[in-house]
């Protein structure tokens, strides 16, 4: 598992993933430095930060990271070797999903780092520990949810062998969490409840919960979608990876 790993580690290398992965990280944690610059408030801060790193950029991120990370071995014709390495299939599938897992680390880490940074640089006004560990506590809710999703957006690269796929499926994600974040700033209890039934939506359902404790309906609990996408989505790519003959463009 190691060496699989090492392999897949070491294909990123020299890759422009890892500076999509910085960016990806800071772009949030920049735009809602912008908006405080002026009169840094930590809640408002922290708050936008979250919203743009959790609604807009992380679906489309992970969608690229996953897709990246299984496509490359279609579009680089490396699919028939990485098939009859000496390792069996499903150890290969999990070792590209550590690793996307470790570059969804990565972001979650450095945007975290980053936002912390950027509020005491520009802000007078200390933050208390109430807060720290509220914002703390929904990050590690927000990673734990999005590392459930890996395997369904590593299936859109896998069946669509090319990018477009995990694109379409990272829009999809977007427009999912735009439904939620307007169903509860706009009190619609209908579409609330939802968008809470989907993955990526009930995340979004969950961050607003979290940071802005005005989510007053009974909604499904993210673990359950989350967790029921993973155990589906991981068993269809170990039956798909497991299943693939090894010929030219499979």
């Amino acid at each position: 598992m190691l060496n699989v790993l090492y392999t897949e580690l070491l294909k990123l290398k020299r890759s422009n993933i890892l500076w999509l992965t910085i960016i990806g990280a800071m772009l949030p944690a920049l735009i809602a430095t912008f908006g405080e610059l002026k009169s840094m408030v930590w809640t408002n801060l922290l708050t936008n930060n979250l919203l743009f790193l959790n609604i807009m950029i992380g679906p489309m991120l992970l969608s690229m990271l996953s897709g990246y990370v299984v496509v490359r071995e279609y579009s680089d014709s490396t699919v028939n070797q990485l098939l009859v390495y000496p390792y069996r299939r499903v150890t290969i599938l999990i070792g590209k999903m550590v690793v996307i897992l470790l570059l969804s680390v990565t972001i979650f880490v450095l945007n975290y780092l980053f936002i912390w940074l950027s509020g005491s640089l520009i802000g007078s006004q200390s933050i208390t520990g109430e807060l720290f560990w509220k914002y703390t506590d929904t990050y590690l809710w927000m990673l734990a949810l999005q590392a459930l999703l890996i395997p369904m957006t590593m299936t859109a690269g896998i069946v669509g062998k090319s990018f477009i796929p995990p694109v379409v499926l990272g829009i999809i994600a977007i427009l999912i969490n735009m439904m939620a974040i307007q169903g509860v700033e706009d009190h619609i209890p209908d579409r609330i409840t939802l968008v809470s039934y989907f993955p990526f939506g009930s995340m979004i359902v969950l961050l607003l919960e979290m940071i802005k404790s005005n989510v007053d309906i009974a909604v499904l609990n993210p673990l359950y979608p989350s967790g029921i996408i993973f155990v589906l989505f991981f068993i269809f790519n170990a039956l798909y990876y497991t299943k693939s003959e090894v010929h030219s463009g499979s």
